[in-house]
């Protein structure tokens, strides 16, 4: 339950305080101007009690506006629901204040002084006792505002710090350390067995795939089928080195527009072919597979090389988890399993 932390309860009683010293001051002024003999003391001492109760009441509210908030989605109910909320705190207020008022001019309380007291206290006061409670729900609401923007901009910041380290680690090709070097010593080992053609078309390949990253740097988010081309890229350079690779795909047409982090899909792919495919002379398939489950999108991919349930992360899937974790909180899910004849893994997020 969000409540007022020690330090924002200090600020609440001196808030009361400063209002009950600006009221004292301003009913003494009154008092002298009408000839009254009365001392500040003695005003202010009523008025601090008064003052004070909305010190004490404050918290209820606080918490209350916390746990009902007002957005645009739930705009009137909640407001449905302030009102009579709002009423009873005033009418509250004004009963405990007509006690105080009784005690400090009676010495007593009854019930016909009470009822006295409280009915010119409510046709004087209470409406601007309402908006007191309305004051202190705005302000909550412009606390919980500031502090979502605060949050906000500190998750852009972590957006595009994990981007740029998302940039930086495929320019260096941490997604994979020895892809580069990989394809390129096949580039040059096909030029030695005198296949121009083949060397041609991997230089061709590594060409695009890198410009297609550079090209969607600057992205953090695009659709899968987008993000499906490129790492068809990445699969047909990998393809001459396991000349038997074979991918599948079960992709619906209606999955191909959703959106999905940018260069997410290609570090799953990679770990299939480093810990599934080219540790198992047999395994020769990767499947990738879409499906959408009640609002969320998940995304596997399968290869049916050795059953793995865990293995050190490398820098590839290390990476994708944070960034799944900044961009959709606790939002999105990553699993490895194993299975009979492979290992599967498999990405859960959020879809419109």
């Amino acid at each position: 339950m969000p409540g007022l932390s020690k330090k924002n309860l200090l600020y609440n009683l001196m808030v009361w305080s400063a209002v009950s010293l600006f009221t004292a001051t301003q009913l003494y002024l009154k008092a002298i101007q009408s000839n009254h003999g009365t001392s500040w003391l003695a005003i202010f001492e009523v008025q601090f009690l008064v003052w004070l109760l909305w010190g004490c009441i404050t918290p209820f509210v606080y918490w209350f506006a916390h746990r009902f908030r007002i957005n645009r989605q739930n705009f009137f109910s909640r407001l449905i629901l302030h009102l009579p909320v709002s009423v009873l705190v005033v009418l509250l207020y004004l009963c405990i204040y007509s006690v105080i008022w009784n005690l400090n001019q009676y010495a007593s309380v009854d019930w016909q002084s009470f009822i006295g007291i409280g009915s010119v206290l409510f046709l004087n006061l209470f409406h601007w006792h309402f908006f007191i409670y309305v004051a202190i729900v705005g302000v909550v609401h412009a606390n919980l505002y500031l502090s979502a923007s605060k949050e906000q901009e500190v998750k852009n910041a972590m957006l595009e710090k994990e981007l740029l380290t998302s940039k930086l680690n495929f320019l260096k090709m941490q997604l994979q350390p020895h892809f580069l070097f990989n394809t390129l010593n096949g580039i040059v080992s096909s030029i030695h067995q005198k296949k121009p053609e083949v060397a041609a078309t991997m230089t061709t390949e590594l060409s695009e795939l890198l410009r297609t990253s550079l090209n969607h740097k600057d992205l953090q988010i695009t659709t899968l089928e987008k993000e499906l081309q490129y790492t068809k890229m990445y699969l047909n350079i990998e393809k001459h080195r396991f000349k038997h690779l074979q991918v599948s795909y079960n992709i619906p047409d209606d999955l191909l527009q959703a959106e999905v982090p940018n260069f997410f899909l290609q570090p799953l792919v990679e770990n299939a072919i480093k810990h599934g495919i080219s540790r198992q002379s047999k395994a020769e398939n990767i499947e990738i597979n879409a499906e959408r489950t009640d609002d969320q999108l998940q995304l596997s991919v399968y290869n049916d090389g050795p059953s793995v349930h865990e293995f050190n992360e490398g820098i590839g899937l290390s990476n994708l988890k944070k960034r799944l974790t900044s961009i959709y909180d606790n939002l999105s899910t990553f699993r490895i399993t194993g299975e009979p004849k492979g290992t599967r893994a498999v990405v859960s997020i959020p879809i419109s």
